[in-house]
């Protein structure tokens, strides 16, 4: 918003009128002093043009102030750091300028201590959060080795919820770390064939219960991420598959599957990037919910209608990879497949 002359007329209108109800006494005083009327004109037309000359001065200096101090917080609060124009702003000119630049500044620190309270409230609670993950991680690990050297239908049902309570605890730890890269997060150079087999790996009896068979294609592809939480997002995706398929009348004979597959492509003169698709032949996804399934806490049509779901599980998918740098998109075709695919730019040999 520009800082025009009405506005400075407008807020300067109580000292314009004194101003002019003086110059009227004055006149009147100088005619009753026996002062010629065109001299009293005159006398009284430069103190006028005086004022109105040192009101433009003035308003010229001021618009100049504001409007430098109005860019640089402007270009603050595109890079999300409009609080610290008080600190970056050009000494001010004048004590109004000054008190004004002050208060500027006092609410600036406010807040910056504020941030830094939140900020550290933040990676207190992520400091817990990782903490009770890594200790709950060992009782259940405890339990599914109890359940493992005992088996029998109890223990193997029990096995099973142990394996979805472990993934929620997974979720809660890459949800707590989807807030920050500063630490467990190393980007280099892996083979997709080794991340894919690791994430079905640690989904097989996930996908063994539900009847879907994985299928892995054209992986020896090298991309720059990190295994760890790309393995994850994987992992989400094939959870996913699992809890989506469709049953097998609706499959009618053909197997129930998900596919890792990938492939290379040029986008451009020397510009190169790798997909990574993840493909399966589920129940799909309602054409109205596509565009919502990377929100968080969304579960959309089929989370009410085939499985529980928190919708926490894509919508880590998609700030973990964007974390990494990399693309994520999904589509789908309702009752017969969903496909999401990850995009490595510039990487992939």
């Amino acid at each position: 918003m520009g800082y025009r002359f009405a506005d400075y007329l407008r807020d300067r209108a109580p000292s314009a009128a004194v101003a002019c109800a003086g110059i009227a006494v004055v006149a009147l005083m100088l005619l009753a002093a026996g002062m010629p009327g065109r001299a009293c004109a005159a006398v009284c037309g430069v103190a006028a043009v005086s004022g109105v000359l040192a009101a433009g001065l003035d308003y010229l200096r001021r618009r100049g102030y504001y409007r430098r101090l109005a860019a640089m917080a402007e270009g603050l609060a595109r890079e999300g750091r409009a609080y610290l124009a008080a600190e970056l702003a050009k000494e001010p000119s004048c004590t109004e300028e000054r008190v004004f630049q002050e208060a500027l500044r006092l609410g600036s620190k406010s807040m910056a201590d504020e941030l830094a309270r939140m900020r550290a409230d933040q990676r207190a609670y992520r400091d817990y959060v990782e903490t009770w993950v890594h200790e709950v991680k060992t009782p259940i690990a405890a339990a599914r080795l109890a359940a493992a050297n005992d088996p029998c239908p109890v223990a193997e049902a029990m096995d099973v919820e142990l394996g979805r309570v472990e993934g929620f605890v997974d979720q809660a730890l890459y949800y707590a770390r989807s807030t920050s890269v500063d630490r467990d997060f190393q980007v280099r150079e892996v083979v997709l064939a080794d991340v894919a087999r690791a994430a079905v790996r640690s989904c097989a009896r996930t996908l063994i219960d539900a009847g879907v068979a994985p299928e892995l294609a054209d992986l020896d592809l090298t991309v720059r991420a990190d295994p760890k939480w790309l393995e994850f997002c994987l992992r989400q995706v094939l959870v996913n598959a699992a809890k989506y398929r469709r049953d097998a009348d609706a499959l009618a004979g053909e197997p129930a599957r998900v596919k890792l597959w990938a492939r290379r492509r040029q986008t451009g003169l020397d510009a190169w990037e790798t997909e990574l698709f993840v493909e399966d032949n589920g129940v799909g996804i309602p054409a109205c919910d596509l565009a919502r399934v990377w929100d968080r806490g969304f579960t959309g049509e089929n989370g009410r209608r085939y499985a529980r779901s928190t919708g926490i599980g894509l919508y880590l998918v998609r700030e973990l990879c964007a974390k990494m740098g990399l693309g994520v998109s999904c589509a789908s075709e309702p009752g017969s497949w969903t496909r999401v695919s990850i995009t490595f730019p510039d990487s992939g040999r």
